[in-house]
């Protein structure tokens, strides 16, 4: 039988503890670990989920808590009502904060199951490209998640494609909003920019990020993604590109990540491509 543990650090060793005998004040004195949650509508896959990020929680500090006792502001439950069958975004990890949770994947991604996806409310180490730092608030949307791949080839495309995706769910996604495409029209200068930043006009608005490495024959590939839903700055969002500045209720960081999700698994030919 798996058992969920639960693990804090201190000076001198690596303990247990379990999360319901834990507040919120004890886990901030031992020393700034991240509460995270594992879930999945696979439930066999769940506890595979758990045990792999169990066994990196010490390098990362992590704290693997039940659901809702991370405080993310993610809903689980709204993200999983809108799912659709995909082949990323199954099995979800979530936080409230974290370092980063492409660095995390990445020092997992051979042991995790294809299309883990973990998101965060708040990113204190989100990474940009080089040595360049994505500044993360709450309302933005931050994730990363895992894929394989045997043609290493492919590999270069990625990064591309994703940014053509994430491109055609914001479209997708806001055209529920607003039926009269008024909202839609709004989005004409959408573009990526060269090579992995999206902007609107002039100003930056999200990002893609790909990390691989080498393992039996297969590419092990962690994508990053962060784009300005209705955080307040820097830079602009979506909510303001459409106008919806005095209802940010409306901008669902769950509902255009599972849209994300849904035009992420249709096949390359349906892209087309906008760069500047």
């Amino acid at each position: 039988m798996f058992m969920l543990v639960h693990y804090r650090l201190t000076p001198r060793r690596f303990t247990s503890v379990s999360a319901r005998s834990m507040s919120i004040d004890d886990q901030a004195a031992a020393g700034g670990l991240y509460n995270v949650e594992v879930h999945s509508n696979e439930p066999g896959m769940r506890c595979t989920v758990e045990q792999v990020m169990l066994e990196n929680a010490k390098e990362h500090c992590l704290l693997i808590v039940a659901r809702g006792l991370s405080h993310s502001s993610f809903s689980v439950t709204a993200y999983f009502d809108e799912l659709a069958h995909t082949s990323i975004g199954r099995h979800l990890i979530v936080s409230k904060s974290v370092s980063s949770t492409q660095q995390i994947l990445s020092a997992c991604n051979t042991s995790l199951p294809r299309g883990t996806i973990f998101v965060t409310d708040i990113q204190s180490q989100g990474k940009g490209r080089g040595n360049n730092h994505w500044v993360s608030h709450a309302g933005c949307l931050m994730f990363s998640f895992t894929d394989t791949f045997r043609d290493g080839r492919s590999l270069p495309c990625v990064q591309y494609l994703v940014s053509i995706a994430l491109i055609e769910a914001v479209k997708s996604y806001v055209a529920t909003l607003d039926p009269g495409d008024t909202y839609l029209a709004q989005l004409s200068e959408l573009k990526i920019k060269w090579p992995n930043d999206l902007y609107f006009g002039n100003e930056k608005i999200g990002g893609v990020l790909c990390n691989s490495n080498f393992e039996n024959g297969e590419y092990f590939m962690t994508i990053g993604v962060g784009f300005n839903v209705s955080n307040e700055g820097p830079g602009i969002n979506l909510a303001n590109i459409i106008g919806c500045t005095g209802d940010v209720d409306m901008m669902s960081r769950e509902r255009l990540l599972v849209h994300f999700l849904g035009v992420a698994n249709m096949p390359m030919s349906s892209f087309t491509l906008t760069v500047y």
